[in-house]
């Protein structure tokens, strides 16, 4: 193996052994899924239908329009997805002289610790893209910041994506897998079981700085753009504050 296949090797998404705040929250969750079934959380939201979401996510964004639904990379199409989302949106964006915008917004209006939003770091992979450089980030939705996952997704056909995604979960928007399972089982011990809302923004370009660039602007005039059962979607409860884990 050449220094230069040495170096993608290690730059590439791969499956590792988990880490110790990985085994603690495991051990956590484990523990709080058994509660949770004693308790039985209670329904906190009703299920959406694909017109409301549709209605609810603009179909004009800035000098974006929307153009399909089709050709977005997608959660895995099996039973769990199906119990797990309401409703998941695709579009495609398009505006004069620029790159298109993909977008994904999948909901549930139950989340509890058998059924979790799959992260795009998960769903890219078993369709045949290589992540690479994955990273935690800092974006803008509305008067509030909160953590997001930013990658580079690649096909073998050298299809490239950079890809924008972050998770809601009731009033929090937890930072990675394991934040997002604790918060579940902290609300579901509480009593509750929230909504969720996995949102993606992928562009196709295979420059990053380019791609997030575009992603961050879209995304600002986005949430500019939502009505008020857009911004519940989207932002949870925002008369309550937002929460970041």
């Amino acid at each position: 193996m050449t220094a230069s296949s040495t170096g993608q090797a290690k730059a590439t998404f791969r499956i590792s052994k988990p880490t110790r705040r990985e085994a603690i929250a495991g051990g956590i969750v484990l523990a709080a899924t058994a509660a949770s079934q004693m308790l039985r959380p209670t329904r906190i939201f009703d299920r959406l239908t694909s017109e409301e979401l549709s209605g609810a996510i603009p179909k004009v964004v800035g000098p974006y329009r929307f153009s399909s639904t089709s050709g977005l990379i997608l959660p895995p199409r099996d039973e769990l997805s199906e119990k797990l989302y309401d409703q998941v949106l695709t579009r495609v964006y398009e505006a004069p002289d620029a790159i298109p915008v993909l977008a994904l917004f999948a909901y549930g209006s139950v989340q509890n610790l058998s059924l979790e939003l799959h992260r795009p770091d998960e769903c890219y992979p078993q369709q045949g893209f290589v992540i690479t450089d994955p990273k935690t980030i800092s974006v803008q939705l509305g008067r509030h910041d909160i953590p997001a996952s930013f990658l580079t997704a690649t096909r073998k056909d050298g299809y490239v994506e950079q890809v924008l995604f972050w998770s809601r979960i009731g009033q929090t928007f937890p930072a990675d897998r394991v934040a997002q399972s604790l918060v579940v089982a902290r609300e579901n011990f509480s009593g509750r079981m929230p909504d969720g809302l996995l949102a993606r923004i992928s562009v196709p370009t295979r420059s990053p700085e380019h791609g997030l660039e575009i992603a961050r602007s879209f995304l600002q005039q986005l949430v500019n753009a939502l009505a008020p059962l857009g911004q519940r979607i989207v932002l949870g409860d925002i008369h309550k504050g937002v929460q970041s884990t």
